[in-house]
């Protein structure tokens, strides 16, 4: 799960406190003007929490409001998030672990370490994927934190008008009883940007 540095929480609750926000969440958004080409590179916003827009999920990470997309989800797995100040310059910075080139994550590409999340990625392999492939969809793994269970719909799935359905019939139903320990599904899904939905 991502983590917020003390600094960075220091320089929210001073914005908070300089009325510069009131209510106050970080966007964590991909760096369209980044120079690398090889590595994902991040802009971060202080936002009100009211602004998130429809394509973002809202997290909580002890007691701030974090707002991800498509892009910016993988960041689940482990991230920081600091206030750096050098040379002249200030800002919110990421600390990605797992970054790598920019691409489209693929299905089973996490780095599943936990027993847990063996177990879920082997029911989403044997018992969900291959009932939704006829449909052109799959279920991907994005994060497991205690007992929160973060994936992605793609191919049909992805902006399938069935999908909240699929998620809660046919994903939620089928891991939590195979594995009961998972407690929440969470859909980070862009289905705002779905190119070919089933439905």
């Amino acid at each position: 799960m991502i983590e917020i540095t003390a600094a960075a929480r220091a320089k929210i609750e001073a914005l908070v406190a300089a009325d510069v926000v009131r209510d106050p969440a970080l966007r964590i958004e991909l760096d369209r003007n980044a120079q690398s080409p090889l590595a994902r590179e991040y802009a971060i916003t202080l936002v009100e929490r009211d602004d998130r827009e429809k394509t973002e999920i809202a997290i909580n990470v002890e007691g701030i409001r974090v707002f991800l997309n498509l892009d910016t989800s993988n960041l689940l797995s482990g991230a920081s998030i600091d206030w750096v100040e050098a040379d002249g310059e200030s800002g919110f910075r990421v600390s990605d672990p797992n970054a790598k080139p920019k691409a489209a994550p693929r299905a089973g590409s996490v780095d599943h370490s936990s027993p847990l999340a063996n177990r879920v990625q082997q029911v989403i392999d044997e018992q969900i994927n291959p009932r939704i492939a006829s449909h052109g969809g799959a279920v991907e793994l994005v994060d497991l934190s205690d007992d929160v269970l973060y994936i992605r719909m793609n191919g049909g799935c992805q902006g399938c008008a069935a999908s909240a359905a699929t998620l809660r019939l046919g994903v939620e139903r089928e891991v939590k009883e195979t594995v009961p320990e998972i407690r929440e599904i969470v859909d980070v899904t862009d289905h705002a940007s779905g190119e070919n939905p089933y439905y």
